[in-house]
């Protein structure tokens, strides 16, 4: 099979056809071969040069081989016309034949293909039926009886007339401008089908025209072309049967009077043009040009007016146009524009002075009531923009103004802010105990302002990188930059530029006080170090970034874009972050910086890697105690807190947004990792669609990774998928994983999918109950305790308990019953162990349990003897160790009852115990055993020893009315933990004891203990029967009191002994110091109490009061003095009055300094004395009172006798 060379030309195959041979410059080495075929003879040229072609400028040559078959017959059109001729203006040959009688004649040119007839500058090819015209000046171009393409390319001329089946027929001429908008430019004509037996069609499509008319008894169809036609006589410079005329310009002038430029009987339409159409006289514009359905479009209509012959020129506009050309409207002149309608380009319209603008009909006034733009001009002024609203043309007023500032700190152009406020003299930012320099930021503009100052920005201000700042309120600089969603919304923004640059980072100290700042907007590519701050080497601190957008290449955080050696502190950030890599909620880098107290709830993204929720990339920096909220995904090295750690630390961080990369290197807390992880956590879920993916981290590549746990539904990836690791190259302890993994290829575990050969794994656990499967996808390294529990087995505890051993601080708890998992710093996990026998011989446990509260499980002290001690070792066995011994009573001191308990060594040590008493009005009191505590209480100190056993004395106090009521008794201890059993007891119960098993007869101090106890109850019942307290239960129900001392007639007669009368002696200062009152308390104790009132000159000090007995002062510590009102007026109460000391008197000395003193002489027989006197007659309950001062008188008698008696017995 024969071959022939082809030349592929801009995308499509040509053959090196004899056509060609004339746009061929180059020489050519030919030999040609007849073929078989049709008559037609078929050439191979073989090309031995390299070529170039005359008319196919710039267009790559490719020889290219066929089969010689393919081409040796090509069929003509079928729709070829039956006979075509031109004039050549050039040739000069006048009239040429190209078709004649439906046959394509010969050009007469050596080599040529068969399907092509060639001109000058013009070739006709009968495969396409298309006439190329190529530069080509042309008189006369006439076709019948078929269809017809012209092609132009190029400035060609038309001269004469173009003919299209002028004599009848119904075809399709088309004129095409081709891919560079061919002309054809002239004082021809071009008529098609004017014959009335015809309908013929023309389109024009791509083509610039210029013309005397276009004539068409069919459809005429203008597309995407210029048309200019302008003909002389009485003729239309467009017409048609129908007129279509789209995306186009179109200017048709005829000269003569009523005349329509443009005509059609049935209907012109005109679309997204601009048409100028103009006539001679006519009768209004109506009859300019008629039956059009505009859209889109601009009409111009020219006429001179019938009657008064002036020119009028009217121009329309409909819909949304795009003017073609240049238009102005000249003075005189109107544009008038439909409802809604409006021209895209204005720019293209010019409006004389004098031109009239319309809106449907009605004049419209330019205003200035539309949108208020700012043009930048120089430091001192801007250009006011404000646009005429609702005008079609976009009309806008400018005015030139000065600078001036609003309440956000911008100027009203944007471009000049107001400076922020500098101090000296308010703040100490670094901490030295000086005063800095502090420029206060309070609004948007301030802000704006600082970033100029730090960047060196400012006009005429000097750079400062180390510039302080506070921020004094919060800010907006945009307001809903921010969908609901986390998406940007719509809109234009005020940009924002960070705070510092790459070459000049931040030195400076910036405290945000607390405050946020919202609106930040930056939305540039190729961008690097982007956020609040570019790059910081200082200290950004309690600051937060609200609904803000950033996206940059690289880099990118909401508080900082790269925390290079500098610190962040109390940071936060809710809004987006996107950009190529090196992206993160506070910071995109942090290169050796730290990062704490800071968190991210805004969604962070990237195209490619290192993305993380609180920073993107943390290389040799810390970030501590931060968390993320926000979803955070990328390409590969992505995680929650961090994408990548390398060589730097995360320390007490958490995340709880969802996490997902479409590569590799994904982790809920951190993505990729070289340097350690410490109590991290992550609560959201890990997805990646390829490999190393783990709940905690994806890959740890020689880092350590301790005291961390996932907690989120799912881990997924393709392979290397871990619960907490998804492959590891360093060191993993003490971490558990309790969400569901899953992989689509090998290496997948529920702690690790893959331990390499110098890996570690300790002390790892997995939920067995939620993944089935094995723990380790693939383990070649060193594993120790990596296994899976069961949800039941977490929830009692004990994965808390094994996470916890062997380290020195507190990092792993459990609230049992309460929490399912384990949680850093949780409630503390004890593993407590049962025994069968006793505490003090417990034997060997027999189960284990997990408990909040240490306590191990015995069983029962056996007492077989009854004596409250454990048989087997001897603990005292009430339930604390606390054993009551026995009971006494307080007889010549206050009245109480007295415990004597044996206490074990346990409750002797323990601080925290003491005796518990609940008096009879339902109060309590406590005791310890030793030490002195916060609330006051004072351990006993009274002890006793017998048999070699040490008893504790626990005293409890009663009111005299109380000897009936019940005192409980019960001991405490390890800090309220532990608890003895309950003793009850009453001072009747033991005093009836006393007088059960006392004998009076043969011992004087036997006589007196009996009569004491008597006594104590007589005055116990005279007081209830006083205050009507148990009346039904006396203290003194069945006392025979036939002992002297309870002589009715003697105690009278000794209480009114004028010995027992208050007095006042020694009184050198009446002036100044005035004894108002005295009286006796009865409570728990006996208590004397006496009022003082002091001249108003008087400075009382608590060393001028002091208590005699006889001789003895009264201890500091047994009386108090209070003041008792607004005036100089002050109380002495002297505490705990011993029986024996009932019938003394004591002495309430008052000595002013240099001045004297004043003395009382009081005591309860002094009161007893004033209550027996006829003064006291009237007073309600008088006689029941007397009674009670005859027991009271009475019983300080027996106790001075039995006294007597104890102490020389």
């Amino acid at each position: 099979m024969r071959k022939r060379k082809c030349i592929k030309r801009a995308g499509k195959r040509v053959c090196m056809q004899k056509s060609m041979a004339v746009l061929l410059s180059a020489a050519m080495a030919v030999t040609m071969v007849p073929s078989v075929g049709t008559g037609n003879m078929a050439y191979a040229a073989e090309v031995t040069e390299a070529v170039s072609g005359n008319g196919i400028a710039d267009a790559e040559l490719e020889v290219l081989t066929v089969d010689a078959d393919e081409t040796a017959e090509t069929a003509l059109a079928k729709n070829m016309p039956v006979s075509l001729a031109i004039y050549d203006d050039e040739s000069g040959t006048g009239d040429i034949t190209i078709i004649k009688a439906g046959v394509l004649q010969a050009d007469g040119v050596p080599d040529n293909e068969d399907t092509i007839y060639q001109g000058t500058n013009w070739y006709y090819d009968g495969a396409k039926n298309q006439l190329v015209l190529n530069g080509a000046s042309i008189r006369d171009v006439i076709c019948k009886g078929g269809d017809l393409s012209i092609l132009l390319s190029g400035e060609n001329t038309l001269s004469g007339e173009i003919q299209f089946n002028v004599d009848g027929g119904s075809n399709t001429l088309e004129i095409n401008g081709g891919n560079d908008n061919g002309s054809l430019i002239g004082k021809g004509e071009i008529m098609v089908g004017t014959g009335d037996d015809s309908t013929n069609n023309l389109k024009i499509t791509g083509a610039t025209t210029e013309t005397v008319d276009i004539e068409c008894n069919g459809d005429l169809t203008i597309e995407k072309s210029h048309i200019v036609a302008c003909p002389d006589g009485n003729l239309s410079a467009l017409s048609g049967n129908t007129v279509s005329i789209t995306d186009s310009y179109v200017k048709a002038k005829s000269t003569e009077d009523i005349v329509n430029p443009i005509s059609s009987q049935n209907g012109i339409t005109i679309s997204g043009s601009q048409i100028l159409v103009e006539t001679g006289k006519a009768f209004g514009e109506e009859s300019v040009i008629q039956n059009v359905d505009s859209s889109n479009s601009v009409i111009t209509k020219k006429w001179k007016d019938y009657e008064t012959d002036a020119t009028v020129t009217k121009t329309y506009v409909y819909g949304k146009a795009t003017l073609k050309e240049d238009l102005t409207i000249a003075g005189g002149e109107s544009i008038e524009f439909e409802s809604g309608a409006s021209i895209t380009n204005p720019e293209k319209l010019t409006l004389a002075d004098g031109a009239s603008l319309l809106v449907n009909g009605v004049e419209h006034t330019h205003n200035t009531d539309g949108d208020v733009t700012y043009t930048w001009k120089d430091d001192n002024e801007h250009i006011k923009n404000v646009a005429c609203k609702d005008c079609p043309i976009g009309y806008v007023t400018t005015e030139t103004q000065s600078h001036s500032i609003g309440e956000n700190g911008f100027c009203a152009c944007n471009e000049v802010y107001q400076p922020a406020e500098l101090t000296t003299d308010k703040y100490d930012m670094d901490g030295d105990g000086s005063k800095d320099a502090v420029y206060e930021i309070s609004n948007a503009g301030q802000l704006y302002w600082f970033a100029g100052l730090v960047n060196g920005t400012l006009s005429g201000v000097e750079q400062n990188t180390s510039a302080n700042a506070v921020l004094t309120a919060d800010i907006v600089v945009n307001k809903n930059v921010l969908k609901p969603d986390g998406t940007v919304n719509e809109g234009t923004f005020k940009e924002w530029t960070p705070i510092a640059t790459s070459a000049s980072p931040y030195t400076g100290i910036f405290d945000g006080q607390n405050h946020t700042i919202s609106g930040l907007y930056f939305n540039q590519e190729d961008s690097y170090d982007v956020g609040l701050f570019s790059r910081n080497n200082g200290k950004i601190a309690n600051a937060g970034i609200l609904d803000s957008y950033f996206y940059g290449t690289s880099k990118v955080g909401g508080v900082c874009g790269n925390n290079y050696t500098g610190t962040i502190t109390n940071c936060y950030n809710t809004g987006s972050v996107s950009g190529l890599g090196t992206l993160g909620g506070v910071s995109g880098y942090n290169y050796t910086g730290s990062i704490t107290n800071c968190y991210n709830t805004g969604n962070v993204s990237g195209s490619s890697g290192f993305v993380g929720g609180v920073s993107g990339c943390n290389s040799k920096g810390t970030i501590i105690n931060s968390y993320n909220a926000g979803s955070v995904s990328g390409l590969e090295c992505v995680g929650g807190v961090s994408g990548d750690n390398d060589t730097g630390s995360i320390t007490d961080c958490y995340n709880i947004g969802s996490v997902s990369g479409s590569e590799g290197n994904v982790g809920g807390v951190n993505g990729w990792n070289k340097g350690t992880i410490t109590n991290c956590y992550n609560v959201g879920s890990v997805s990646g669609t390829e490999h190393y993916v783990g709940g905690v981290n994806g890959y740890n590549d020689g880092g350590t990774i301790t005291n961390c746990y996932n907690t989120g539904s799912s881990v997924s990836g393709s392979e290397y998928v871990g619960g907490v690791n998804g492959r590891n190259k360093g060191t993993i302890t003490n971490c558990y994983n309790t969400g569901s993994v899953s992989g689509t290829g090998v290496n997948v575990g529920g702690v690790i999918g893959r331990n390499e050969s110098n890996a570690t794994i300790k002390n790892c656990y997995y939920d067995s109950t939620i993944y089935t499967g094995t723990a380790i996808g693939y383990d070649g390294g060193t594993t120790e305790k990596v296994e899976g529990k069961t949800t039941e087995q977490y929830k009692t505890g004990e994965v808390a308990y094994l996470l916890q051993p062997d380290q020195s601080d507190e990092v792993w708890g459990q609230t049992i019953g309460i929490d399912t998992y384990p949680t850093l710093g949780g409630a503390k996990v004890y593993k407590n162990a049962t025994y069968k026998g006793c505490e003090g011989k417990p034997g060997e446990p027999v189960s284990y349990e997990y408990s909040n509260t240490e306590k191990n499980t015995y069983g029962e002290h056996p007492d077989l003897d009854n004596d409250g001690k454990c048989d087997d070792c001897g603990a005292i066995i009430d339930g604390i160790g606390a054993k009551l011994a026995g009971y006494s009573l307080s007889l010549t001191g206050n009245i109480g009852v007295n415990f004597y308990m044996e206490l074990s060594n346990d409750i002797v040590k323990d601080e925290s115990a003491y005796m518990n008493f609940t008096l009879p009005n339902g109060t309590t009191s406590k005791v310890y055993v030793s030490g002195t505590h916060e609330d006051g209480s004072t351990a006993t100190t009274d002890t006793t020893v017998k048999d070699g056993v040490t008893y504790y004395v626990f005293t409890c106090e009663v009111a005299a009315k109380e000897m009936t009521s019940d005192i409980k008794a019960q001991m405490i201890g390890n800090n309220g933990e532990k608890t003895g059993n309950v003793y009850t007891y009453t001072v009747k119960e033991y005093a009836d004891y006393i007088l059960s098993h006392t004998s009076a007869a043969g011992s004087n101090y036997g006589s007196a203990t009996v009569q004491l106890v008597k006594g104590m109850l007589n005055y116990g019942g005279a007081t209830q029967k006083y205050f009507g307290y148990k009346t039904d239960q006396l203290a003194s129900d069945g006392l025979a009191l036939t002992e002297p001392v309870f002589d009715n007639t003697s105690i009278i007669s000794s209480i009114k002994n004028e010995g027992n009368k208050a007095s006042i002696i020694n009184y050198s200062v009446p002036d100044k110091v005035t004894f108002k009152s005295a009286y006796l308390s009865l409570n728990s104790t006996t208590d004397l109490c006496v009022s003082v009132q002091f001249a108003e000159d008087v400075i009382v000090q608590e060393d001028m009061f002091a208590i005699w007995l006889g001789s003895n002062e009264i201890s500091k510590d047994q009386y108090e003095v209070t003041k008792v009102n607004k005036g100089n007026c002050y109380k002495i109460t002297l505490h705990g009055i011993k029986a024996s000391q009932l019938q003394e008197q004591y002495e309430f000395e008052v000595a002013l300094p240099d001045m004297g003193s004043a003395v009382l002489k009081y005591g309860a027989a002094s009161y007893a004395y004033t209550v027996m006197s006829s003064a006291c007659d009237n007073i309600d309950n008088i006689e029941s009172l007397r009674e009670v001062v005859k027991a009271l008188y009475a019983y300080g008698g027996c106790a001075q006798r039995y006294e007597y008696y104890k102490n020389n017995n």
